[in-house]
C-alpha cells in the first residue's frame, strides 16, 4: 500500500525536509553581494531567494521519488504475500434449514492455487431440483469424493423428522454402493428406512405388476432388447417385439389380472396357450358375467386391489366388481365385507370384451398369418431376453413372484412383495437395487430400467397431488445412480425417456444425482447420434473431474463457454532505398534502410477452460458448472472432499500431507 502511494509519500517527505531546511538555513541578508544584487536588480534577488527555498522542497521530492520507484521495481518482482484464512466452519447437514449440497471448496475461479479467503461451493434447495451430474474417468474420485458425501449430506438432513426426511431410489452396478447407503442411514438413525431388492433377499419385485398401459411396458422391453443385443437398422423388429409383448401382456391381464415375465415367456413359447386363453375368455365374456360387487368405499378400505383377486373393474359409479369366485365369496364373508352377487351392470365388462376382441383380431389375422420362419425369428428375438427370468431359480423367485405373494403375508422363508412405490417413498424409505452388473449385465440393466420407470412414474404422479394440496408438507425425493450410463434411457421416439421425467422433476421435488465415466459412455449407451445432448441438458449442475476422453474434454470446454480477451499483436517491417545486389555477399541490400515496429490490441475469443485443462486435473479436483435454481453461476475450479477425510481440513493441506 505504501508503494502504491509513493508519490504522496515523496510529497510529504519533501514538505518536511523543505520546511526544516528553510528555517534552519535561511537566506543570509547580511551578505554584501546579495545586498548589491537587491539594490541593483530586485527581480533577480527575488528569483534567487525563492529559487533557493524551492530547491529545499523539489530536491527531496525527486530523490524520494527515485528511491520509491527503485523500491517498487524490486518489490514487485516478488509475489505479494497475503494472510491465509482457514475455511469457514462446515455446517453439518442436520443443522441446515433446508436441504443444500456442499460440492467442495472454492478458491480462485479460473486459476489453480490456494486463495486467501476460500469459501464453500454450495447448491441451494431450488438448484438441487434441476439435477447434478458428475463426469469423471476411473480413479478420479467421482464415487468417493462426490457420490458418497453428496448422498450422505441429503440423507442426514432432518433424519429425525418423519415428515421431512428424504426418501428415494439408489441404483447400483458395482456391488458396494448399497452397503454404503445402508451405513449412512444407520449412522443417521434411519436404519429402518432402508429397503433393498437383491437376489436371495427378503423382498420380491415384479416389474410387470403395475397399472402402466401394456403398450408402454412392451415398448420399454423391446427397447431394452434392442439395446442389449444390438439395434437393427430395420424398425420392423422392434415393432414386432412390441406388438407381440403388448397383446400377450394384455391377454394375461384380462385372464388373471396378473402376470410375470416368466408367464409371458411361457405363453409366447408354448403353442396353443394363447389360443386356448382367448377361447376361454370368449366364453366367459359372451354374456354379462356373474360378478361379486363390493361398494367402492369398502374396496378402498380393504385394499382388495392388492389381494389375490386383483383384476377388479368398475361396475357403476359406486361399486367395484370381479368375476364370481367361491374363494372370494368366502374371503369377503369371513371379513364381514358387504358384497352382492349379480350380473355385471356397468360398461366395464364391455371394455374387457372389446380388448379381448382386439387380442383375437391380432392373433387370428396378424400373428397366425405370418410365415412360420418369420414368426420363429420374432419369438426367438424376444424369448432370449424373457428366458433370463425363467432359467435361474433365484431370479425367478425374486422378480417373478406368484400371485399369492400379494394376497396375504408371505410364508416363513418366502420373500414379501415390494410395497407400492408411492407409499414407500412418501414414508421416507430409501429403496436400493443391489444387483451388481457383474452377475448378469443384461438382466441387471433390464431390472434397473424397469424399476427406474416405476420410480419415475410414482414421482410424476406426485405433481397433481402437490398442486392440489400446497398446504401439506411434501418431502423431497432423491434419485442416486452411480455409473448412470448402465441405466440411462432417452426419449426421441421412446415415451419412457429419462429426460421427460427430469424435465418435470423440479415440480415433483425430485433431486437427481448421477455419475458417469464420460460423455462418450452416455453417447454409446443411448440410441441416436445426438440423443445424449437431450439428456445432458437436463442436469443444470455439472462437475467434470479428470478425463482421458478427448470428446468429453471438448464437450466440457464448450459447456464452460468462451470469453473475449484483448491480446497484443506485434508487427515488424523493414524497408530500404537504392536496393541492389551486394558484390561481397551476393544478397540484396540497400544504401538506406528503415526498420519499424508496431503494437496493436485485438479481442481474442478463447475457452474459459481449454480441453487440455480437463485432462490435467488432479485427483479430487473438478471444474464445476453450478446452478442455484435461478441463475447459472460462473464455471470455476472446485476442490472435492472425499468421504474418508476430515471435511474441515483444506484440500491443499491434505495434498501436502499425502492424504490425496
Amino acid at each position: 500500500m505504501i508503494l502504491e502511494q509513493r508519490a504522496l509519500v515523496a510529497m510529504l517527505i519533501a514538505m518536511g525536509v523543505g520546511t526544516v531546511g528553510v528555517h534552519a538555513y535561511p537566506v543570509d541578508r547580511a551578505n554584501v553581494y546579495l545586498q548589491i544584487i537587491e539594490l541593483r536588480n530586485p527581480t533577480a534577488f527575488l528569483v534567487l531567494v525563492y529559487g533557493y527555498a524551492a530547491l529545499w522542497f523539489t530536491t527531496p521530492f525527486f530523490a524520494a521519488s527515485v528511491l520509491g520507484s527503485l523500491t517498487a521495481i524490486v518489490a514487485y518482482r516478488r509475489p505479494a504475500k497475503s494472510k491465509q484464512r482457514a475455511l469457514p466452519a462446515y455446517i453439518a447437514p442436520e443443522r441446515r434449514p433446508s436441504p443444500t449440497l456442499v460440492l467442495g471448496e472454492s478458491h480462485f475461479e479460473t486459476t489453480t492455487g490456494r486463495a486467501p479467503a476460500p469459501t464453500w461451493l454450495t447448491i441451494p434447495q431450488r438448484g438441487l431440483y434441476t439435477g447434478v451430474m458428475v463426469v469423471g474417468a476411473v480413479g478420479t474420485g467421482k464415487t468417493s469424493a462426490c457420490m458418497y458425501p453428496y448422498t450422505d449430506q441429503l440423507l442426514r438432513w432432518r433424519a429425525d423428522d418423519p415428515q421431512r426426511k428424504i426418501g428415494g431410489l439408489v441404483l447400483e452396478v458395482k456391488g458396494d454402493f448399497c452397503q454404503q447407503v445402508r451405513g449412512m442411514l444407520s449412522r443417521a438413525g434411519r436404519a429402518s428406512d432402508y429397503t433393498e431388492i437383491r437376489l436371495g433377499g427378503d423382498i420380491c419385485y415384479n416389474p410387470l405388476h403395475n397399472d402402466l398401459d401394456p403398450y408402454a411396458v412392451a415398448y420399454a422391453i423391446a427397447t431394452l432388447v434392442n439395446n442389449l443385443f444390438g439395434k437393427s437398422k430395420e424398425p420392423f423388429w422392434q415393432q414386432a417385439y412390441t406388438d407381440l409383448l403388448k397383446f400377450v401382456i394384455l391377454l394375461r391381464r384380462l385372464a388373471d389380472g396378473y402376470t410375470t415375465f416368466a408367464e409371458v415367456y411361457r405363453y409366447i413359447l408354448t403353442d396353443g396357450l394363447i389360443d386356448g386363453e382367448i377361447s376361454k375368455l370368449k366364453a366367459t365374456l359372451k354374456e354379462p358375467p356373474e360378478v361379486i360387487v363390493v361398494p367402492l368405499t369398502n374396496y378402498e378400505l380393504q385394499d382388495l386391489a392388492n389381494s389375490a383377486w386383483r383384476d377388479w373393474f368398475s361396475d357403476g359409479p359406486d361399486h367395484m366388481a370381479r368375476q364370481y369366485s367361491g374363494d372370494l365369496e368366502g374371503y369377503l364373508a369371513d371379513r364381514k365385507i358387504p358384497f352382492e352377487v349379480r350380473r355385471a351392470q356397468g360398461t366395464a365388462w364391455l371394455d374387457r370384451k372389446h380388448q379381448l376382441e382386439a387380442v383375437d383380431r391380432w392373433f387370428t389375422h396378424s400373428w397366425k398369418k405370418l410365415d412360420n420362419r418369420l414368426r420363429s425369428s420374432i419369438t426367438e428375438g424376444i424369448v432370449v431376453f424373457l428366458s433370463l427370468f425363467d432359467d435361474n431359480p433365484a431370479v425367478h423367485r425374486t422378480f417373478c413372484p406368484p400371485r399369492s405373494a400379494y394376497a396375504s403375508p408371505p410364508k416363513p422363508g418366502e420373500p414379501r412383495p415390494l410395497p407400492p412405490l408411492q407409499e414407500l417413498l412418501e414414508s421416507g424409505h430409501v429403496l436400493a437395487l443391489n444387483f451388481p452388473v457383474g452377475l448378469n449385465p443384461g438382466l441387471a440393466r433390464a431390472v434397473g430400467v424397469m424399476l427406474k420407470l416405476d420410480f419415475q412414474r410414482a414421482v410424476i404422479q406426485r405433481i397433481p397431488k402437490i398442486t392440489a394440496h400446497p398446504e401439506r408438507t411434501w418431502r423431497d425425493l432423491l434419485f442416486v445412480c452411480d455409473e448412470y450410463h448402465a441405466f440411462a434411457t432417452v426419449g426421441e421416439t421412446d415415451p419412457t425417456g429419462d429426460e421427460r421425467t427430469f424435465a418435470l422433476s423440479r415440480q415433483a421435488r425430485l433431486i437427481p444425482i448421477v455419475a458417469t465415466q464420460s460423455v462418450s459412455s452416455l453417447r454409446s449407451a443411448l440410441p441416436g447420434d445426438e440423443s445424449w445432448r437431450t439428456l445432458l441438458q437436463c442436469f443444470r449442475t455439472k462437475l467434470f473431474l479428470a478425463t482421458s476422453d478427448e470428446f468429453t474434454a471438448r464437450a466440457a470446454a464448450d459447456l464452460c463457454g468462451r470469453r473475449d480477451r484483448l491480446k497484443a499483436h506485434y508487427t515488424l517491417s523493414e524497408g530500404g532505398q537504392g536496393a541492389h545486389i551486394s558484390l561481397l555477399t551476393g544478397r540484396a541490400t540497400a544504401a538506406r534502410q528503415t526498420v519499424s515496429a508496431s503494437k496493436s490490441y485485438a479481442p481474442h475469443h478463447e475457452y474459459i477452460f481449454s480441453p487440455r485443462v480437463f485432462t490435467e486435473l488432479q485427483n479430487g479436483q473438478a471444474i464445476a458448472l453450478p446452478y442455484d435454481g435461478l441463475n447459472p453461476m460462473r464455471p470455476q475450479f472446485c476442490y472435492l472432499k472425499p468421504h474418508y477425510l476430515d471435511v474441515q481440513t483444506s484440500y491443499f493441506d491434505q495434498v501436502a500431507r499425502g492424504q490425496l
